[in-house]
């Protein structure tokens, strides 16, 4: 049986997420070099150093890939056991894991639950671009029908 989970239930879990993340910001800075934007994702490059790579001239683009992977996997098996322990086991998705250049990979992680179609860049991105400005709006329409009675 699949149960589905309130709106306001996923909003008090994105709150909770919000306060680890917001009381973990420094730690995640300094060692895992993760920066928190304003909707709570973290996001991080992850640079493949020469000295894994080797001769540039000798690597095909898949040898750089395949060496890159291990590297993100490894990070990312580092950090999924430092969020789960801060309370955060499957509250979390790798949104996007990108190449940026040859050697670099943005990683991007957010709030996201299971089965669920909630992730804290839609809900900001609704809340600044939908509600805040209807609501804004709305305000202002009924303020001016109260002064033109």
């Amino acid at each position: 049986m699949n149960k589905r989970i309130s709106f306001f239930k996923k909003i008090k879990m994105f709150n909770h997420f919000k306060k680890i993340i917001k009381a973990s910001e420094v730690e995640l800075d300094e060692t895992f070099n993760i920066k928190v934007d304003k909707a709570y994702r973290l996001y991080t490059v992850i640079n493949v150093p020469i000295e894994e790579v080797g001769e540039p001239y000798n690597l095909r683009k898949s040898d750089i890939d395949a060496i890159a992977e291990t590297r993100i996997k490894d990070f990312s098996s580092k950090l999924a056991k430092f969020l789960n322990s801060k309370g955060l086991a499957e509250m979390y998705n790798f949104y996007e894991i990108k190449k940026v250049e040859k050697y670099s990979y943005l990683i991007v992680i957010g709030f996201d639950l299971p089965n669920e179609y909630f992730r804290s860049n839609r809900f900001y991105d609704n809340l600044y671009y939908k509600v805040i400005p209807i609501t804004f709006t709305l305000i202002i329409l009924i303020i001016l029908l109260i002064k033109l009675l």
